[in-house]
């Protein structure tokens, strides 16, 4: 979020249940982009998300805010995906 805009306010939120984790980015700092332009940081994060089988959403919310949501879903008998242990 810092690279890609000039944030003031930024929230974070990581959840997570048995089947699933969720993070959610919200700033006000993104620039304004063209309606479906996307840059190809969410195209690279749609492509390592989905190698997980997960999900992004990423678009502004109104009143300035931009909202990023990652999903990714958890496979029996492991505790937390791979990627938020470190391994790739």
């Amino acid at each position: 979020m810092l690279r890609h805009g000039d944030p003031r306010l930024c929230t974070i939120r990581l959840s997570a249940s048995a089947d699933r984790v969720v993070l959610n980015v919200e700033n006000d700092g993104a620039p304004c982009t063209a309606a479906g332009e996307s840059g190809s940081g969410l195209a690279g994060l749609r492509e390592r998300l989905g190698v997980l089988g997960g999900s992004l959403d990423a678009a502004p919310v109104g009143d300035g805010l931009f909202r990023l949501t990652a999903k990714i879903p958890l496979t029996r008998g492991e505790s937390r995906p791979a990627v938020l242990e470190g391994r790739r």
